[in-house]
């Protein structure tokens, strides 16, 4: 009997081990355990046009504007003149520059010291227009000149060139039908090997130099067929009241957002009243990967119909006659 209890009792504990190493040997050799989770995908990097659109989009949003000569020469008087920069060429800088002035290349703005109030100028408003927006994307606190030396000196031997409507100013045809934008895809960029968004944007910057398109060329572009974006940077009623055959309009301050209506394959010719705001455009564009003109004096050079070119063209009464320095 008592061996035969025995007996029983060693099947009970076989019986009780088993039911406790079923899952085990489910576990390593039954049913398959569950499978972990994936780990998350690693976010995909930000493209380096995603890096300056970002870069652009941001200086849209506070832009650098225009000061006139009158307000640069009294906050010269009061002794809180910005840190004002010449573009302008070296030979011509010798002749006479406002008070105060350095003189630098275009090349060399990413040089300039961080921490100044600064104001570049130019002849005639447009090339130092490209200058802004290179220093404003870099996180330069900046401003233009309007109309550039054209605006400070009446004398031709100081400001050396300046708009003309006797020689740069046109009677060619406008239109008021708006013309619809077609879609398109966005530019690459490959500036840099670098995955830093602050060299991103400087190798960007890097890219832009001022480039014009005369009224006169355009025209015969127009006539020939070319393929090409003309862009109206102007506000939409002035596009309306009248603008370049063919040209769309975007306002400049919705540009970043808008870039999907531009042909990265073809140039890109864009226009405003006298060139300020276009050759904004011009070199936001450049950063980006388009080849981007600036139309020279823009409206102003294309009609002297004020219907059309709003009445904003420089005139030679406006100049100041300051002072300037050698």
């Amino acid at each position: 009997m008592r061996s035969r209890s025995k007996s029983n009792l060693s099947i009970i504990l076989i019986l009780l081990a088993l039911l406790v190493t079923m899952p085990i040997l489910s576990a390593c050799g039954g049913e398959p355990a569950p499978a972990p989770a994936p780990a998350p995908a690693p976010a995909p990097a930000e493209s380096e046009f995603d890096i300056v659109k970002d870069s652009v989009a941001a200086y849209l949003a506070d832009k650098a504007g225009n000061m006139n000569a009158s307000d640069l020469h009294m906050r010269i008087a009061e002794d809180d003149a910005p840190y004002i920069v010449s573009l302008r060429k070296p030979e011509d800088f010798a002749k006479g520059h406002i008070p105060g002035a350095i003189n630098i290349g275009f090349g060399d703005l990413a040089t300039l010291p961080e921490n100044e109030e600064i104001l570049v100028y130019c002849y005639t408003g447009q090339s130092a227009s490209f200058g802004a927006p290179v220093l404003g994307v870099l996180g330069y606190d900046v401003t233009n000149l309007l109309h550039g030396m054209s605006s400070w000196s009446t004398d031709p031997a100081i400001y050396v060139s300046r708009f003309n409507p006797e020689t740069n100013q046109g009677d060619n045809e406008f239109e008021t039908t708006a013309n619809t934008a077609e879609t398109y895809g966005l530019p690459e960029l490959d500036n840099t090997a670098s995955d830093d968004p602050v060299e991103i944007v400087k190798a960007a910057a890097a890219t832009v130099s001022p480039k014009y398109i005369t009224a006169d060329d355009l025209k015969m572009k127009i006539a020939e067929g070319e393929d090409m974006t003309i862009l109206s940077v102007r506000s939409a009623e002035h596009y309306a009241a009248g603008h370049i055959p063919g040209a769309i309009n975007i306002g400049l301050g919705d540009l970043a957002n808008n870039l999907d209506k531009l042909n990265s394959d073809a140039p890109i010719y864009a226009y405003c009243y006298t060139g300020h705001s276009a050759a904004q455009a011009t070199a936001l564009l450049q950063m980006l990967g388009y080849d981007a003109y600036s139309v020279k004096f823009g409206m102003c050079s294309w009609t002297s119909d004020p219907a059309a070119n709003a009445g904003k063209c420089f005139s030679a009464d406006a100049a100041q006659g300051y002072e300037t320095e050698k």
